[in-house]
């Protein structure tokens, strides 16, 4: 039941991530709502793996262990700063809060650290990969060749996507604001999001795997 639960609070985060990142395209109120729900069910997903933090200072570290690790780190951090930051430049849910000093830069802070958080998320989930993808092998060389056909044809227009809706210069700094086209549906805002996502999971799957084998 408990991985269940789990499993069910990974997969709502990450289906909702996608739209949290269409913001003005979904609108501020529901941008702050999604924001927040996704923060509780991270709070939620450490209360449950608690036991993830306890193990840290135990056992081997070898390659692998060292990425999830330091990767996890970092998550952690921006997953705590991002809603921070919303919190502070808040339309909706939290103006029944003073002003807090600095949160006239809350904007910029939590763009970056938001397109940030997306790719570290996105990667954290591809190392959880390697599990469902070796039960393929249950399935026959057919249905994985097909699996894995599509995996990549995702993770190339992910990189397609990654350039065309300006990640580097969101993840840099060089971009302050979200630019937005109002006229184009937001289902494909979405899916591009979605192959960027399914990219930097296969980067997170690959580099535990290439890890695992000690280069």
């Amino acid at each position: 039941m408990k991985k269940r639960i789990r499993l069910i609070i990974d997969i709502a985060m990450t289906l909702a991530l996608p739209l949290l990142m269409a913001y003005s395209l979904i609108g501020e109120m529901f941008h702050e709502i999604t924001g927040t729900l996704i923060f509780a069910l991270f709070i939620v997903h450490h209360v449950l793996n608690r036991k993830w933090a306890g193990s840290i200072r135990k056992g081997r570290y070898d390659a692998a262990r060292i990425f999830r690790t330091v990767l996890n780190a970092l998550l952690f951090i921006f997953m705590i700063l991002q809603p921070l930051s919303g919190i502070l430049m808040s339309k909706h849910l939290f103006t029944f809060l003073p002003d807090i000093p600095g949160s006239a830069s809350a904007r910029s802070i939590h763009l970056i650290l938001a397109y940030w958080g997306y790719l570290l998320l996105s990667m954290h989930a591809g190392t959880h990969l390697a599990v469902p993808l070796s039960d393929l092998k249950r399935h026959g060389k057919g249905v994985r060749a097909a699996v894995y056909a599509l995996l990549a044809a995702v993770s190339v227009y992910g990189i397609a996507a990654f350039v065309k809706r300006g990640f580097f210069g969101y993840i840099t700094g060089r971009t302050m604001f979200a630019f937005f086209d109002y006229s184009e549906p937001v289902i494909l805002f979405i899916l591009d999001y979605l192959a960027v996502m399914a990219l930097f999971m296969m980067i997170g799957y690959l580099a535990v795997a290439k890890a695992g084998r000690g280069g």
